[in-house]
């Protein structure tokens, strides 16, 4: 069924509309649901990293008092440990009272500490693989719905949308959605437990010093908040430069053989650097506000450390204990930083979801009616009953003048029909129609006398083949590109193919044969031969309806005759609609159809609208008065 919206939903999000955004949150789940139970492993080894943190700090302690505060020379001396008070290691490893440690007891001793920071790093090594793993699965998943959904919508919607944003939406913004989305979820859960962790163990070990601590800790705070304000759009706006620039690339790539006949290089290299620069200049204030917290965090925090030194010789308390307790404080820093990219981090990840979720929750203009059913083989009676339509600006409005008004023709199975008139006739339009890449405004269009909104849109268009002027070629071998036909051609049906459509000898006489690769387009043949290579797909696809847009307008006199034949052999049995501007080439068709103004003007065969139809009259002189 036709949707009512027309318009462009993927125009850029504006500066009013950012301040508005909110994380979907409940739209991501159903992408994590499969990969839930890798989720949770991998937050609650983030869980048990942050907690080992503690450990390390209660393992820093005993090795430090053993080391540095003579406890090694005597292991019955007794050792102060954070939650547990006093212990004597000498009773607990029934030692006598005097015993050292020894050299390589104090080594075995120092090298608790490289293995403490080796199971600190496997436990965060642990959590991150696990979440990249869960947000890998999700990015595939995502991708490929926000593909399929773009490949759901009709030509309308790609009409008024550029392909570079398209591609960006799929490529990069896909992707940022999902590492920072998972970036952020890691952070929340793992560094606040990192932090509370770390200050319950220092409360154990030093109340007043950690208090103390936590007067200094706002103040590493403020800097985050001041710049994050400051920077609140940066993310998002870096975004939207992405999102130009691959959209100057692929117009410039695409259309590589305008750019270098009108010599438009400088141009267009001018073009991309502007987006480029935007995009650059977004990049650096987003580095310069992540960057920036780092430094200031670190500077205020080393006011904590040096009030901590005086309160130490103040209280003439040993070295160690001090150096353990600033370690411990240390560790608390980092996470603090990271934490103070949430907010940056989230500004690009809330616009990118948006992004996504809009294309995914755009309904396509042409759906399949709920009760749609599947078409069988036609036989290739096509109708048209009273067709109007109107194509839609942009905007969204429909446009004044309709492309095709109050059409109505009946085409008879197996016959050969031509479409002629002025530009803008609507001869395209009836293609369109046909192929319900629009529904009418009002009308029906019929084949084998049912409607075809109440057929499934694959079904109608596997009935129907067509050969356009305009061939485009994938970046494929030959084989590949005629096999597009149908998919499940063998080897011989397609050597078949291509010798009816006069392919196959020059297939041959090219390196490589039918392995050869086209190149970007079909660059690397000529008009004919990719011509012919379209009507050997045609003819593998073997549809009961062909339709032939200009198919031999482009071409010199041999070359179109060469494909004329082909053609001639595609159209054997089947119903053919032909697009002409040339003349000469559907003078013998059963029926033509002169349109003028979105209007069948006349109908008739040649030599009867030779008598009937002054607008036929007109066209025919103008291309054969010059002795034709």
């Amino acid at each position: 069924m036709s949707a009512a919206k027309h318009s462009n939903s993927l125009a850029p999000i504006t500066e009013a509309e950012l301040k508005h955004l909110k994380m979907p949150y409940r739209r991501l789940l159903p992408y994590l649901r499969p990969w839930l139970g890798r989720f949770f492993l991998g937050m609650g080894l983030g869980a048990l990293a942050a907690s080992f943190n503690a450990v390390m700090i209660l393992g820093l302690q005993l090795i430090f008092q053993l080391v540095l505060d003579g406890a090694s020379k005597d292991l019955s001396m007794p050792v102060e440990m954070a939650f547990v008070g006093k212990i004597n290691l000498g009773e607990m490893l029934g030692l006598e009272p005097g015993t050292p440690m020894g050299l390589w007891g104090v080594i075995a001793a120092c090298a608790c500490i490289p293995l403490l920071m080796f199971l600190s790093g496997v436990l965060e090594y642990l959590n991150k693989y696990c979440l990249a793993w869960v947000g890998t699965k999700m990015l595939f998943q995502i991708r490929s719905d926000v593909f399929a959904a773009i490949m759901r919508q009709s030509p309308a919607f790609f009409a008024t949308t550029k392909a570079g944003e398209l591609m960006q939406v799929v490529s990069h913004q896909s992707r940022v959605a999902q590492s920072h989305a998972l970036q952020v979820v890691q952070l929340i859960s793992n560094r606040p437990l990192t932090i509370i962790v770390i200050l319950a163990t220092l409360f154990a070990m030093d109340w007043f010093f950690t208090l103390m601590s936590l007067v200094v800790f706002p103040l590493c705070l403020a800097p985050i908040l001041v710049i994050g304000r400051r920077v609140r759009k940066v993310g998002a706006r870096e975004e939207k430069e992405v999102g130009a620039m691959m959209t100057a690339m692929h117009e410039s790539f695409t259309g590589i053989r305008l750019v270098k006949a009108n010599a438009r290089e400088d141009y267009e290299c001018k073009r991309f650097d502007r987006a480029n620069r935007e995009m650059t200049r977004n990049i650096l204030r987003w580095t310069r506000a992540t960057e920036m917290i780092g430094p200031i965090v670190e500077a205020v925090a080393s006011i904590g450390i040096a009030a901590g030194l005086v309160y130490f010789w103040w209280k003439e308390r040993p070295a160690h204990e001090l150096i353990v307790l600033v370690l411990a404080l240390s560790k608390i820093y980092p996470p603090a930083k990271e934490l103070s990219k949430v907010s940056l981090l989230m500004q690009k990840t809330v616009y990118a979801i948006n992004n996504i979720f809009r294309v995914l929750d755009r309904q396509p203009d042409i759906t399949d009616a709920p009760d749609a059913r599947r078409l069988p083989r036609v036989s290739g009676a096509i109708r048209f009953d009273e067709v109007s339509f109107a194509y839609h600006a942009p905007s969204g409005a429909k446009l004044e003048k309709a492309a095709v008004r109050g059409v109505s023709l009946d085409l008879q199975p197996g016959k050969f029909y031509a479409l002629v008139g002025p530009s803008g006739a609507g001869k395209s339009t009836l293609f369109s129609l046909l192929l319900r890449f629009y529904d009418p405004d009002s009308g029906r269009v019929l084949l084998d006398g049912e409607d075809i909104r109440l057929a499934t849109v694959s079904s109608l268009r596997e009935n129907i083949g067509m050969v356009s002027q305009d061939t485009f070629l994938f970046h494929d071998t030959i084989r590949e590109n005629i096999r597009y036909g149908r998919l499940d051609a063998t080897e011989d049906e397609i050597l078949a193919a291509s010798k009816q459509a006069h392919a196959h000898e020059f297939i041959q006489q090219i390196q490589g044969g039918y392995d050869a690769v086209v190149g970007d387009a079909g660059c690397n043949l000529s008009g004919g031969q990719k011509q012919r290579i379209s009507i050997a797909r045609a003819i593998l696809r073997n549809a009961p309806v062909l339709l032939l847009d200009e198919a031999t307008s482009a071409l010199d006199t041999e070359t179109e005759k060469i494909i004329q034949d082909a053609i001639e052999t595609l159209a054997q049995g089947r119903t053919v609609i032909a697009i002409a501007h040339r003349l000469s080439t559907i003078l013998e068709a059963d029926q033509i159809i002169v349109m003028n103004e979105g209007r069948v003007e006349a109908v008739g065969p040649h030599q009867t609208l030779l008598q009937t139809s002054p607008l036929y009259q007109k066209l025919y002189q103008l291309q054969y008065q010059n002795g034709g």
